[in-house]
């Protein structure tokens, strides 16, 4: 088959990559001009370097064994991190359970109940049974008020903006139960993995073997029309128009309804109930490190981003020449903030790293990066499994794989790739 591949994300390259060693060709087609998706990277130094902040789990066996499969497995590494909390204008550990035990802002009542929650949810088999009630609810039913309102409301409101009361407790439930299995038999130590050269290597591996299969990328190339004519589909992008057997959509589902013709009403009104988070994501090269930790949490609302990650803590082996700094921010895309000019957020954010950081000198930046993702992170709201679009759309030929519909999963690599790997078995057995 000819097969169209909207996207050069994780998902849509590892689905490219999939069908072209098929014998299917395959063109992928990418609005931005870096190949990755979210997953792109910028050189640093000597180095490549993320867009936005990644680690793996060791639990992510999908992606682990693709990296085998793709004979990267020498550049996957692993790392204790060490993770701390920003709350109360104090810096507190927040790795292990030992550390929970130890945390002071909270009284011991309200910390065993946080633990008992974290582990309770770990038993918790069927999501659905808790889809329907908030994850505010939920938290404050387990671990209390006071734990809700010091540690998690201002974390939800970080993550979810105006949209954080909606979010289910299957999102937060989520959360737990993946750091929790990604640890092992030693509860107390955690491991992430990260490829060094950044995770660009993968997708970047994917791509030579597209091409190698016969299969083309295009980058820069955004598709504004997808309309499909008896059993052909026609595909428009910027500089292209051309005929399909068969397409693959890797972007939102909002965005999937802008550019499909001849869809019912219905299902595009279905495809637009489900909202996205944009993404802030600020990297600093700066001459100093601004402490030992690889990822603090921020529990402030006057602090504009929510997470601070020095990349540099946790990579050892890496040629970037400087200490690397992440400091992230999810928010609604009407959101004031986003609405700001790059030099405008690049201001605010500095501002808030001297109040958490008071040590910390502007003369030690070396130089700034700042991204933007308008569709970042999907919005988790209660009923949301009665939300979720089919792979298979309507449309015979057509098919819709996005971050959106790996629930009860939350976005990541790992789920990515499963994703396109999914898909790649379905649309192989298209007639």
């Amino acid at each position: 088959m000819n097969i169209a591949v909207v996207g050069a994300g994780a998902t849509g390259l590892t689905a490219a990559w999939k069908l072209s060693e098929s014998g299917h060709k395959v063109t992928v087609y990418e609005k931005s001009n870096r190949l990755g998706g979210l997953s792109a990277a910028i050189p640093v130094g000597n180095d490549m370097l993320d867009v936005f902040y990644h680690h793996i789990f060791t639990n992510d066996t999908i992606f682990i064994d693709v990296i085998k499969e793709l004979g990267l497995e020498q550049c996957l590494k692993w790392y204790e991190p060490s993770n701390v909390i920003y709350i109360n204008n104090k810096v507190y550990p927040f790795t292990s359970p030992m550390d929970l035990l130890m945390f002071k802002p909270l009284s011991f009542l309200s910390r065993v109940r946080m633990g008992v929650m974290v582990l309770k949810a770990w038993f918790v088999k069927d999501y659905l049974s808790i889809e329907n009630t908030t994850a505010r609810e939920w938290i404050i039913k387990h671990a209390g008020n006071k734990c809700y309102d010091l540690v998690w409301e201002p974390l939800l409101n970080s993550k979810f903006d105006i949209d954080s009361e909606n979010i289910s407790a299957t999102w937060i439930w989520n959360k737990f139960k993946l750091r929790g299995s990604s640890r092992g038999k030693n509860i107390n130590k955690e491991q992430l993995g990260y490829v060094e050269g950044s995770f660009i290597k993968v997708y970047e591996r994917m791509a030579d073997k597209i091409r190698d299969n016969g299969g083309e990328i295009r980058l820069g190339e955004p598709v504004y029309e997808i309309l499909k004519d008896y059993s052909v589909f026609k595909v428009k992008s910027k500089s292209f128009s051309e005929i399909y057997d068969c397409v693959l959509f890797t972007a939102s589902p909002e965005r999937l309804s802008y550019v499909i013709k001849g869809m019912g009403k219905n299902y595009l009104d279905r495809l637009r109930k489900i909202k996205y988070k944009a993404n802030i994501c600020m990297i600093l090269e700066l001459r100093n490190s601004l402490s030992e930790n690889y990822w603090m949490t921020i529990a402030d609302k006057e602090i504009p981003f929510v997470l601070v990650i020095e990349q540099t803590n946790l990579i050892k082996n890496h040629k970037y020449g400087s200490h690397i700094v992440y400091l992230s921010r999810y928010l609604d895309p009407a959101h004031e903030l986003y609405q700001k000019s790059d030099e405008e957020i690049r201001d605010l954010f500095i501002s808030g790293l001297k109040k958490v950081f008071p040590g910390f000198n502007e003369d030690w930046i070396i130089k700034t990066h700042l991204n933007r993702a308008s569709d970042s992170q999907p919005v988790v709201r209660t009923g949301y499994s009665k939300l979720i679009p089919e792979v298979e759309t309507p449309m015979k030929g057509l098919y819709l794989a996005s971050m959106a519909q790996i629930y009860p999963e939350d976005r990541g690599q790992n789920y990515a790739v499963r994703s396109g790997l999914e898909v790649a078995e379905m649309i192989k057995k298209y007639k």
